[in-house]
């Protein structure tokens, strides 16, 4: 019930009044900034303030934060997933690296681009959420690191979102804890979280297996992974329950965990990139996690959101005639709100 209260509470932030929304487009369209570093630097960007970050065929560049900001963007697999915004195109960014003063910021809706070496994403702080972005697959992967200091942190959300060719794993040498690590209905590739780390990790989509999370809850899970071996194979004071692997020895046998179960059996496996996973009709994944809940990514309180859209109002769909009549353009703007 904490965790639950915790994740509340994150999300809180978004419905709550700010002090001002900003616009940030580098489209050429008139706005208030466009980068989203220039957003954070500049004076009148209060702690507190929102930006959001329009959809682009460019990219944003990076952030170094050191304010709290709710950052929301477009959207991702928006040609995938159709109906959900009028723009098709995403919000782009390279990476993000969340340090002090941070604490309490939001980024969702995003495309984390990456792509060179040492385009990683950071968190220094805690009370931070990272939430519906995407993190696509390139040459080299886009990993979200958890960094190790010499102060202790905690309470840091990482939800919803599509890591195609990166993980979660963390940096540094500090010896502090950092605790209520939030770990929910993602498609991941890998995690690299041992000691010094706690939290849960619950109802993700797991691609990899040599996973490591110490100290961690881990239930209502599925690796799609067929490899032989262990999907976490360092697990210290973790426990393992009501998971579901492809491999043979994915997850330790008994408390409700399953093995050399056949992922066509479990998901639909057609449609969008992440339509891929909802849970098929007859699904031995639906209702066998905890408390009845279903497996996976769209199981649990935290379910996965389609294409990563943020829960504000959006455009889904816009229609307007190539002439005008006379002095007047009839466009017809489809809205609805999100959750």
């Amino acid at each position: 019930m904490k965790k639950l209260l915790f994740f509340c509470f994150l999300f809180s932030t978004l419905t709550s009044l700010q002090a001002k929304i900003w616009r940030v487009n580098n489209t050429g369209l008139p706005a208030d900034f466009t980068t989203i570093q220039s957003a954070h630097d500049n004076g009148s960007v209060l702690a507190g303030d929102t930006l959001h970050i329009e959809p682009s065929p460019t990219s944003y560049g990076s952030l170094l934060a050191t304010k709290k900001l709710i950052i929301i963007g477009n959207g991702y697999f928006l040609n995938q997933n159709q109906n959900l915004q009028a723009n098709p195109l995403s919000s782009r960014m390279s990476y993000f690296d969340f340090d002090a003063g941070s604490s309490g910021s939001v980024i969702m809706g995003m495309e984390i681009l990456g792509g060179v070496s040492g385009a990683n994403c950071a968190i220094r702080v805690g009370n931070i959420t990272v939430s519906r972005n995407y993190f696509p697959l390139g040459g080299i992967p886009t990993s979200l690191y958890f960094v190790r200091t010499t102060a202790a942190y905690s309470n840091v959300l990482i939800s919803q979102n599509y890591f195609a060719n990166g993980g979660i794993t963390y940096s540094g040498s500090g010896t502090q804890s950092y605790n209520n690590i939030m770990i929910l209905n993602n498609v991941i590739s890998q995690i690299n979280l041992p000691v010094y780390f706690s939290g849960s990790i619950m109802n993700n989509v797991l691609i990899s297996t040599n996973n490591a999370a110490d100290y961690f809850v881990i239930k209502n899970n599925i690796c799609t992974n067929t490899s032989a071996g262990s999907v976490f194979t360092s697990a210290t004071g973790s426990t393992i329950s009501y998971n579901t692997s492809a491999g043979a020895t994915g997850f330790p046998a008994g408390n409700n965990n399953s093995n050399s179960v056949v992922m066509s059996t479990v998901f639909v496996q057609t449609g969008s990139t992440d339509g891929y996973y909802v849970l098929k009709s007859g699904s031995p994944a639906i209702g066998t996690g905890e408390s009845g809940i279903d497996r996976g990514i769209f199981g649990g309180f935290n379910p996965y959101i389609l294409s990563g859209i943020p829960p504000v109002p959006s455009i889904y769909k816009l229609t307007a005639p190539t002439n005008s009549n006379g002095n007047q353009l009839n466009v017809i703007i489809s809205t609805k709100t999100n959750n």
